[in-house]
């Protein structure tokens, strides 16, 4: 369409110019680093339109992820320093003022065992929408898979099939953990935890069927002696890969890559820590003697803000 070139045109003019003030303010190596990864997004963006037609659907290739491209530019990665430093100065302050208050170092967190509180339940009820997205929606599918080109009424048979899939996501996997939330009254963290693996489970589901679905058809159609069905193992690692579109295989990297992956769960971590030490220092204070004065929206404000 013409506005999303005139948009991909004007997104060019930008990523050229922001490359030529990188190249003049920047000196020596750090110039060539941040020109270097400049240049590489904008060949990226525009890449896209070379990607395949619509029927073939998304095509995965090896590359790095944006993130890691984007903490490539020197700018970018001197603003993340500056946030791992602020971690460090609010860890030291709390160490601090914890021994001028207590005498000794508390190491207690109270605030985030609150926040992942009932943590059996959680584990529990992650197991039960696991387990059930990995057989329910496959043995569905295989079952159909199966049956269709032998079925008399495949449009009724698909209906079927289909309306026990629309059962588990909205039943099982759309009110259970809703009401597991509501009726045990998870904390917020644990909670969290609930919502956001219920989502992004029945989004998994989703794809796998829908982009199997077409594959069937057109075997049924083309009267073919063997039912294109990913195996368990296929859909096992589709619900672990960062991505929510299923394809049969993905591009990996030769070996596991150790370090990184330790550097993202540290990165996480790091997250984690980061909002329990801003509520712990900054918001929990405010809240913790709102009781003691008088209501008035001062008060109020001061607290949000």
């Amino acid at each position: 369409p013409l506005f999303l070139k005139e948009v991909g045109s004007h997104f060019d003019d930008f990523v050229t110019n922001l490359i030529e003030k990188s190249a003049s303010l920047d000196n020596g190596g750090c110039a060539l680093t941040t020109f270097s990864i400049l240049k590489e997004m904008k060949n990226n963006h525009r890449a896209k339109d070379l990607r395949a037609p619509p029927e073939q659907g998304k095509i995965f290739v090896a590359r790095r992820s944006l993130l890691d491209e984007l903490f490539e530019v020197d700018h970018i990665r001197t603003i993340y320093h500056m946030f791992i430093a602020l971690l460090i100065l609010f860890i030291l302050s709390t160490l601090v003022v914890d021994y001028i208050d207590e005498g000794r170092l508390v190491l207690e967190f109270n605030l985030l065992s609150y926040a992942f509180g009932k943590l059996p339940t959680v584990v529990w009820t992650w197991w039960t929408m696991f387990l059930s997205t990995l057989s329910i929606p496959y043995f569905l599918f295989q079952h159909w898979a199966n049956g269709y080109s032998k079925s008399s009424h495949p449009l009724m048979y698909s209906l079927f099939h289909g309306l026990l899939f629309m059962v588990f996501q909205l039943g099982i996997l759309g009110f259970g953990p809703t009401y597991i939330v509501l009726a045990y009254t998870l904390p917020p963290a644990s909670r969290f935890i609930v919502i956001l693996e219920q989502i992004r489970l029945i989004m998994k589901a989703h794809s796998f069927v829908r982009e199997n679905v077409p594959r069937v058809l057109n075997s049924a159609k083309e009267k073919s002696s063997t039912v294109p069905i990913p195996t368990v193992n296929q859909y096992l690692y589709f619900l672990f890969a960062p991505t929510l579109i299923y394809r049969d295989s993905y591009p990996r990297t030769p070996t596991v890559r150790w370090g990184y992956v330790a550097m993202q769960f540290a990165q996480v971590f790091g997250c984690l820590f980061y909002v329990y030490y801003i509520f712990e220092r900054l918001c929990a204070p405010l809240f913790r003697n709102i009781k003691q004065e008088p209501f008035s929206a001062r008060v109020l404000v001061l607290c949000i803000f």
